[in-house]
């Protein structure tokens, strides 16, 4: 059996913080009271994960508000617009390139976007894919299914806000949601470590190793020993304490949250479940990516895993971009 080592895996975590100032001040379009635009149609971030409600609006104008990610390119060239403040970074699926709570906004021609850390008002034209299968691919490879283009916004002012950002902005000024995340992170690992690899690699010697997909002795190590706590913060308890820490928040207002990850550490004790029992395959194939013999795995209910993991999460991904601002 080999001995290896999982290098750290996941995606980049958002770092939340609410240190909000709001203003009347804007970049340069006019301050007061913002109102929607004569003609545009208020795009909320639920109904923007349905590709069907948005080929309606292909190519209308619309206007949502929200903020700018901290990742937004320098050049101003676009923009990440996303329903919570100052993150450091668009939250992507696990082992994918799509987005959650996230979409992107092109300036009109000749213009750049300044970066504000203060929610704004976006208005500009919808333009979706014409094939959802087929969506747009941007400079870092996200992929949308739509963005907003010919775009311009405003800074909104604090009684431009919706009440529910108070309840947002309570949970939001903790680290539970950066924690859930982590969660979404692990559960996923459990799911499907048969298809994590550690990348070829060279030693201080100039030696170099070949790199290989994980073995089950692997995922069992990583699991049970040091690897879950320095990825996704594992110990005892792992899912009450964060179901304690959501409460801890408010009592009672996130209890579909609460049921989420309640279902979550549902889906981990399954999957666990069959790595323990040994419900896998593998056979043994060249590996033209690391250019090796190794054991490639399937875990026997795998498909059925991810598609339980990918179900929890999507409720997850509704429940983020249910708070609207």
């Amino acid at each position: 059996m080999k001995n290896k080592f999982l290098i750290k895996f996941g995606i980049v975590v958002l770092t939340l913080s609410l240190l909000l100032t709001f203003s009347a001040c804007d970049n340069g379009s006019g301050g007061g009271k913002q109102n929607n635009p004569d003609g545009a149609t208020k795009l909320s971030f639920k109904s923007a994960a349905s590709y069907d409600y948005l080929k309606t609006l292909n190519g209308q104008m619309v206007t949502i508000n929200g903020y700018l990610a901290t990742s937004s390119p320098v050049d101003g060239s676009f923009i990440f617009l996303m329903n919570l403040p100052l993150q450091s970074c668009p939250f992507c699926v696990p082992n994918t390139t799509e987005l959650s709570n996230t979409m992107e906004v092109y300036p009109k021609d000749g213009e750049k976007f300044e970066y504000t850390n203060q929610a704004v008002q976006v208005v500009g034209t919808l333009e979706v894919a014409p094939d959802k299968n087929q969506p747009f691919t941007d400079m870092y490879g996200y992929q949308f299914n739509f963005k907003i283009v010919d775009a311009s916004y405003t800074i909104l002012q604090a009684e431009d806000l919706s009440e529910d950002m108070a309840l947002w902005q309570k949970i939001a000024n903790t680290e539970v949601i950066n924690d859930v995340y982590k969660m979404y992170d692990y559960v996923h690992f459990l799911c499907a470590w048969n298809t994590y690899s550690v990348k070829s690699w060279t030693d201080a010697d100039g030696n170099t190793h070949p790199g290989y997909y994980l073995w089950a002795a692997d995922a069992m190590n990583y699991i049970t020993k040091d690897g879950a706590q320095w990825n996704y913060g594992y110990k005892d308890g792992y899912f009450d304490n964060l179901i304690a820490s959501v409460r801890a928040v408010d009592a009672t207002a996130y209890e579909d949250l609460v049921q989420n990850i309640e279902d979550a550490k549902a889906l981990s004790e399954k999957a666990f479940g069959e790595l323990k029992a040994g419900n896998y395959t593998y056979e043994t194939k060249y590996v033209e990516e690391f250019g090796t013999t190794d054991n490639i795995y399937t875990i026997n209910k795998g498909e059925e895993l991810l598609a339980e993991w990918t179900q929890i999460y999507t409720f997850f991904s509704d429940w983020l971009g249910s708070w609207e601002l």
